[in-house]
């Protein structure tokens, strides 16, 4: 019966429960979970999936405020917007959207798909994904483990590792919350199939790895499990493939149902831009940087590093090695499933996943594998009385400072990614910042385009450039239709600051004669480049006031450098005459403003 390993699941799920209960979603349907989320309302509300009618958008955002910008949106063609990410947490969130869609009216809400029924019935559909994943994840570890063992297991993922933080609280609606119940069920189907073969679990295999590729591209690699699984017994990789080679259909039933599963992306992107592929993430600030991947903060920095804040899973890596002894039929799968994955999640540009998350949220679908390696380590660590007590004692310790820290992070005690060395020394342990310790963080960085610089006492200036135009006639830039740009720097980050960031303040002013020219006034740009693409583009625009003639406008621009992708990405600042009206300016001037040690 395995009740004392049943039981500890009903107890964590009646836990992530009661959390969840004290912090409910009444505000869930934004920012990244806007995006996986408008497929619903486009397609079945408003029968507009390629987002070309603004208004009932542009009511959302007034209305419900899911972020500040719409970056979820990229352009398509001929007016069309296609919605960044992938659509496999629409599939997912689809059955509770329809609860939600019947219920709202019947409780006295608009059912236009943000009213509150759809942000709780949505965001409690996707916590019974996770509770799911448990039950499953309890049915996978029974196949290696005893019951004991089975629930120490359980208990050490719920209660050890940032699972917890981003089930309970913030990160329920996210991705990662169903792939952690995928992947447990991918490594079920797998076992099954490979202990008796059967079509079952061959559809099972495909169905499931092809929604995990749906809901996050870039957990495809889980494919390697199925494939580098063994049979368990002797000669593995020999038996594998007479495994292959006798049951073809299942192969065959399995590749078609992660063609199935994954298809709605494909007919989504057909059905917008006319191409069965399209790349969404257009943003050149952002991507993979595969060579090298950003491999050392991923692990160990005080930012968001995910053995540094989650050491128990440490133990799980080192458990990969004792596989090979203990369990040879998992070895290839798991060191190739946990390498892979750990190069690519850690190989994209901002691999601090941004806020919303304790330790490193990208991580927490593979705690259903990883689970796997913990035992065996545990197990090897355990064999004598002396060791035993010791592990026991550092696993109480782990996850002793596991809920502490959740419980800091979710006082606001550890800052969401912002977090430094010296911070975290200032505040660890403590219930409560010390004063002064909000020096010691990074810079904080807003969400709107418009940026302030007001920490002026706290930051060192410096000329970066002054263009007076002395040169020109008038000792002005005077636009012309072969001129609409005025020069301007254009430097390297790496030359720009030594630090991880710096603010600019560009000012220059504007003519206005006897009359006001018939067109916009030029726009003061300030951008960085990745290989020639724009990021991070920011305009300032001049507003003269009524009645101004015969006098120079003055304009000046803050900017805080972003998070470049690379030091060699350069800034570029200049004025640029968009629209062609003969306007003149003069003293361009650029100021670099860096944090004093």
């Amino acid at each position: 019966m395995h009740r004392r390993s049943l039981y500890t699941v009903l107890a964590c799920c009646i836990a992530l429960v009661v959390l969840r209960a004290t912090s409910p979603p009444r505000n869930a349907l934004t920012w990244d979970v806007f995006g996986y989320y408008l497929y619903l309302p486009a397609t079945f509300i408003h029968h507009d999936i390629a987002l070309e009618d603004h208004a009932w958008l542009d009511r959302v955002m007034d209305q419900y405020e899911p972020s500040s910008t719409l970056y979820q949106l990229v352009d398509g063609p001929d007016g069309k917007r296609v919605i960044k990410y992938s659509a496999g947490m629409a599939v997912l969130y689809a059955p509770f959207f329809l609860v939600a869609h019947l219920t709202a009216p019947a409780l006295g809400f608009p059912a236009d798909g943000f009213s509150p029924p759809y942000q709780y019935i949505i965001g409690f559909g996707c916590l019974l994904y996770a509770l799911l994943g448990l039950f499953v994840l309890r049915r996978v570890l029974l196949h290696f483990f005893n019951d004991t063992w089975t629930a120490l297991l359980i208990l050490l993922v719920v209660f050890g590792t940032n699972f917890l933080q981003l089930i309970a609280w913030d990160g329920t609606l996210l991705s990662h919350t169903p792939a952690f119940l995928l992947y447990a069920l991918l490594l079920l189907a797998t076992l099954r199939w490979h202990g008796h073969p059967r079509a079952s679990s061959a559809l099972l295999i495909g169905a499931s790895a092809g929604l995990i590729t749906l809901v996050r591209p870039s957990e495809g690699l889980a494919v390697l499990l199925p494939l580098l699984w063994l049979p368990g017994t002797d000669n593995g990789w020999k038996r594998k493939w007479e495994l292959l080679k006798g049951h073809p259909q299942h192969v065959l039933w399995a590749a078609l149902a992660f063609v199935v599963a994954a298809s709605p992306q494909l007919l989504y992107w057909h059905s917008v831009t006319g191409q069965w592929l399209f790349y969404s993430y257009q943003n050149p600030g952002e991507g993979f940087d595969f060579l090298p991947p950003h491999l050392a903060n991923f692990l160990f920095s005080f930012r968001k590093g995910w053995l540094l804040y989650t050491p128990l899973m440490a133990l799980a890596l080192l458990g990969i090695l004792v596989l090979w002894k203990r369990c040879r039929v998992a070895f290839w799968a798991v060191l190739a499933f946990v390498v892979a994955d750990l190069w690519v999640v850690s190989a994209w540009t901002t691999w601090w996943y941004a806020g919303g998350s304790f330790s490193s949220r990208s991580m927490v679908p593979a705690y259903a594998v990883l689970a796997i390696p913990l035992g065996f380590g545990l197990q090897a660590l355990a064999v004598r009385r002396t060791w035993r007590m010791a592990l026991g004692a550092v696993l109480a310790g782990m996850v002793a400072l596991n809920l502490f820290q959740t419980w800091q992070w979710k006082a606001g005690i550890l800052p969401r990614d912002r977090i430094t060395g010296a911070y975290y020394q200032a505040v660890f342990g403590r219930t409560k910042v010390p004063a002064g310790a909000g020096s010691l963080l990074m810079v904080e960085r807003g969400t709107e385009s418009a940026e302030h610089f007001t920490d002026e006492a706290h930051y060192t200036m410096r000329e970066l450039c002054h263009f007076d135009f002395n040169n020109r006639p008038d000792s002005s830039f005077r636009f012309t239709p072969g001129e609409p740009w005025t020069t301007g720097p254009d430097i390297a980050f790496a030359d720009l600051t030594k630090n991880d960031h710096a603010w600019l303040r560009a000012s220059a002013k504007l003519w206005v004669g006897d009359s006001v020219p018939d067109g916009a006034p030029p726009v003061l740009v300030i951008t960085f480049h990745h290989q020639g693409e724009t990021y991070h583009y920011r305009t300032g625009e001049w507003n003269i006031p009524p009645g101004t003639r015969n006098n120079w406008v003055p304009l000046t621009v803050d900017y805080l450098t972003p998070e470049v992708r690379s030091p060699k990405d350069n800034l570029k600042v200049y004025i640029w005459n968009e629209h062609g009206a003969p306007w003149r300016v003069d003293d361009l001037r650029v100021e670099v403003w860096e944090r004093t040690p």
